[in-house]
């Protein structure tokens, strides 16, 4: 029988009625002296509260056969009474069961849905999102009785008992003419292999191809699925597209503004605080060294404060194992809790010898890691330091974390404290299916596929069929695009305009960053430079100073950099030159109108800002404001009367001077 059987709302009137009803029937029967007699035949007399508790509950079979009159109106009521609460609890059963097996009847007809296998944490989550999405679900459980099920049913979502490995269990949940398949049981292996059974079971089935999305929590995994060149896992029919939340979340959080810096070649050496670090500190730490500050001269330094100290490091290596040949990594024990604050000076220490660009607290506990971030806050405030973001990992107190946030969101700084990671936002629709993260991979591919159709190569075929391993080909050479623009002095925009056109000099600097980017990310994972490639041994040939290249691979990068300004277009994007002006000089300044201007101003120059203010809102520009550390308040509120549409970042003195170099600004 299910646990769900009733419902709280049910009870509220079912229990006050039995109660009612047992009382009537007791003290009827205590009571009154023939009353046993009409149940039972003569001879009765006053029952004994035994005796009369279990007549009572004998009334249940519809046997009493009391008159309604003045000696015997408790006993009529109570035989009224109990039959029909027997009746409508069997009714309920009845009407429950068969709501239940016409959900699950149903499955099967159902057409474009997703199967969600296991309710776990990320099912759990992923079930409910899809369904608040408006999107059909139907569930695969191993225990259709737990509480997590019946909140399914609940939202008259179909709930399958059994094992999702069993093809027969995935057909009866409508495989064949579902959309997407989500495998979380909570173990990778367990999650690969219902995957590939669903594959198996789809064999031959023509005209549809089912997105199958395997979670792995483990990176190691992870990275051997996706680095497989074949694309193994895919068939005709299927489409894997493992995930991994810890991914995902560092893909998300590092397209911020704190990690999308003016000219990333030019700024002084980007420095990050770790409060806590494990799987997600590890890989906001990787893919930051490999993407957001991968420009030469450049190498990330990160400072880590954990409880394992440089043991912390192991989860990182794991996700490359040259980790610290691509970032400065230093480490101090700490150990953080609500209610033991030995750690702040430890902190506040690292924070004021080396200020971060800024601080991601990546603790297990939600409740720990809020607090952690808030008093971390309030040290930066303590320092100057108003406009170093806190970024916090919470994995279920999304709310909590956002009404946090607003509580020190400052109208001239939006990422003060900043939560980011719940599942909430990890596992809706269009984080897992349509990966709108991928515009820009997606249209990188799609420009290379025009020249290469005919290409014996195995990423000659549409995304759709596209093996994870090329996928991430595209995803990394795409979110690198924005950094080495930047590099260059342009900026991408959201609509598409006139293609921009790049001189040979701009093309030269382009296909040279994106070579360095991915050599750095081969030497990350282990390859080092051999005259002849060996993939086993990790060996290539091109692991060479841009300079060293041989004519061949310098010109297909150049190639491929004339194809951005063709890339954004197919991305619904576009390419605008930045002009960078200082507020001193634009009296001797001719404006391009069909740049992008930016003026770099110093509030602390008031004739200056004022004439920088009355530009940018003139001619549609953006201010980047010096902030020195430890400003005054009257310098916050001259900022505040700019209004923070027109102050687009924040710049520190060193990153002032880094741009006075560029040969592009005035």
């Amino acid at each position: 029988m299910p646990t769900n059987f009733f419902k709280l709302g049910d009870w509220l009137y079912i229990l006050p009625l039995a109660a009612v009803g047992l009382a009537l029937g007791v003290t009827g029967y205590m009571s009154c002296a023939d009353c046993t007699a009409i149940t039972v035949g003569p001879g009765g007399g006053h029952a004994s509260f035994g005796q009369a508790v279990a007549r009572t509950l004998a009334l249940i079979k519809a046997s009493g056969s009391f008159p309604l009159d003045r000696d015997h109106w408790m006993l009529f009521l109570a035989q009224v009474i109990m039959p029909a609460l027997a009746f409508f609890g069997a009714l309920k059963l009845v009407l429950q069961n068969i709501r239940r097996d016409a959900r699950v009847l149903w499955a099967r007809r159902l057409r474009d849905h997703t199967i969600v296998c296991g309710l776990g944490s990320t099912g759990r989550q992923v079930v409910e999102s899809f369904a608040d999405a408006g999107r059909a679900v139907v569930v695969v459980t191993l225990n259709s009785d737990a509480p997590e099920a019946a909140a399914c049913e609940r939202r008259h979502i179909a709930v399958l008992q059994g094992s999702a490995a069993q093809p027969s269990v995935l057909r009866q949940a409508g495989l064949k003419h579902a959309s997407s398949v989500v495998v979380a049981c909570g173990s990778d292996g367990v999650n690969l292999e219902i995957g590939m059974r669903a594959r198996d079971a789809l064999r031959g089935i023509t005209g549809r191809t089912v997105k199958i999305l395997p979670e792995l929590r483990s990176e190691w995994l992870y990275d051997q699925i996706k680095n497989q060149n074949a694309g193994a896992l895919d068939s005709p029919e299927t489409q894997f597209q493992v995930f991994n939340l810890n991914i995902n979340a560092a893909r998300k959080l590092l397209r911020a503004d704190a990690f999308q810096q003016p000219a990333p070649d030019l700024i002084p050496r980007p420095h990050l605080l770790f409060a806590g670090f494990g799987q997600m500190g590890a890989e906001v730490l990787v893919r930051a060294a490999l993407c957001n500050f991968a420009v030469p001269s450049q190498k990330l330094s990160a400072t880590i404060l954990d409880a394992r100290g440089p043991a912390s490091l192991a989860s990182a290596q794991v996700r490359a194992a040259g980790v610290t040949e691509i970032a400065d990594i230093g480490f101090t024990p700490c150990q953080f809790a609500t209610d033991d604050l030995s750690w702040q000076p430890i902190a506040m220490a690292e924070l004021s010898a080396r200020p971060p660009l800024a601080v991601i607290v990546a603790l297990r506990d939600d409740e720990v890691a809020l607090n952690t971030a808030m008093r971390l806050r309030k040290m930066l405030d303590a320092m100057g330091a108003f406009g170093c973001p806190v970024y916090v990992r919470v994995r279920q107190q999304q709310k909590l974390g956002e009404f946090l946030s607003v509580l020190e969101t400052q109208s001239l700084f939006h990422d003060r404290l900043k939560p980011f990671g719940s599942l909430s936002h990890l596992t809706t629709p269009a984080a897992l299916l349509d990966q709108t993260l991928d515009i820009l991979a997606r249209a990188a591919h799609q420009v290379w596929l025009e020249e290469n159709a005919q290409s014996d190569s195995p990423a000659a075929v549409p995304w759709e069929k596209l093996s994870e391993f090329h996928k991430q080909n595209s995803r990394a050479l795409a979110d690198f695009i924005p950094i080495r623009l930047r590099c260059c002095g342009y900026r991408l925009k959201d609509g598409k305009a006139a293609p921009a056109m790049l001189d040979e000099a701009v093309i030269e600097k382009l296909a040279a960053l994106e070579h360095w980017r991915w050599c750095h990310e081969l030497q990350a994972l282990g390859w080092r430079y051999a005259e002849i490639r060996d993939d086993f041994l990790k060996r290539h040939n091109r692991l060479l100073e841009w300079s060293a290249l041989p004519d061949k691979v310098k010109d297909y990068n150049r190639s491929m950099a004339r194809k951005l300004p063709q890339i954004a277009d197919a991305a619904g994007m576009s390419l605008c030159r930045e002009q960078l002006v200082f507020a001193d000089a634009l009296d001797q300044t001719s404006l391009d109108a069909a740049a992008q201007l930016v003026i770099l101003a110093d509030p602390r120059n008031a004739e200056g800002w004022h004439r920088a203010r009355a530009l940018a809102q003139e001619k549609g520009g953006r201010i980047w404001a010096l902030v020195p550390d430890g400003a005054s308040p009257q310098l916050f509120q001259r900022l505040e009367m700019a209004g923070p549409g027109l102050i687009e970042r924040w710049l520190s003195e060193g990153q002032e001077q880094a741009l006075r170099q560029r040969k592009d600004v005035a």
